[in-house]
C-alpha cells in the first residue's frame, strides 16, 4: 500500500535499530519475505529475484531467522519453505511492521540505499549512483551536481 506521507529520516532510523534491519540485503530480503509471505524456494532463487549475492541473502535469512521475522523449514530438493513471521507484539516486530508499511515507497527505499551505501562505501571507490560506465573499459561518467 503506498503511502503519500514519508516520515523523517529518525523515524526510520528509530524501526531500524529496533528491527535490527542492519544492511540493504536485511532489507531487501525482510521486504521480498513480506510479499510473499510463504514462499517454497532457494535462497538462490531469492538472491536472483532481489539482485542480491546468494551469500549476502543467506546469511540476511539467518539474522532474519534469528529476529524471529522468517521461520524455514529443513532443505527438500534445494529449496525450503519459507514464512515471514514477524510477531507485530514484540518492539522489534513492531518496528519492522512499521518499517514495511513504506516498502513500497520510492523515497524510503532511496533513503535506505543512501544511508547504507554511504557506509559501505571505501575512499577512491565509486558506486552505482555516482557513476556509470560509458563502455566497456572507459572511464566512469560523473553524476552531474
Amino acid at each position: 500500500m503506498p503511502h503519500d506521507h514519508v516520515p523523517d529520516l529518525v523515524a526510520i532510523e528509530h524501526w531500524l535499530v529496533a528491527a535490527r534491519i542492519t544492511s540493504l540485503h536485511h532489507w531487501d530480503t525482510l521486504v521480498f519475505l513480506f510479499r510473499h509471505p510463504t514462499s517454497l524456494v532457494s535462497a538462490e532463487h531469492i538472491a536472483r529475484l532481489t539482485g542480491s549475492a546468494t551469500g549476502a541473502v543467506i546469511a540476511a535469512l539467518d539474522h532474519l531467522e534469528a529476529l524471529g521475522f522468517v521461520a524455514r523449514s529443513r532443505t527438500s530438493q534445494g529449496v525450503r519453505l519459507y514464512q515471514f513471521t514477524a510477531p507485530a507484539h514484540t518492539p522489534p516486530g513492531d518496528a519492522c511492521h512499521r518499517l514495511l508499511r513504506y516498502a513500497d515507497n520510492r523515497a524510503v527505499r532511496l533513503l535506505l540505499a543512501r544511508k547504507w551505501r554511504r557506509g559501505n562505501r571505501r575512499p577512491g571507490t565509486t558506486n552505482r549512483l555516482t557513476s556509470v560506465s560509458g563502455r566497456e573499459g572507459g572511464r566512469p561518467w560523473r553524476k552531474v551536481s
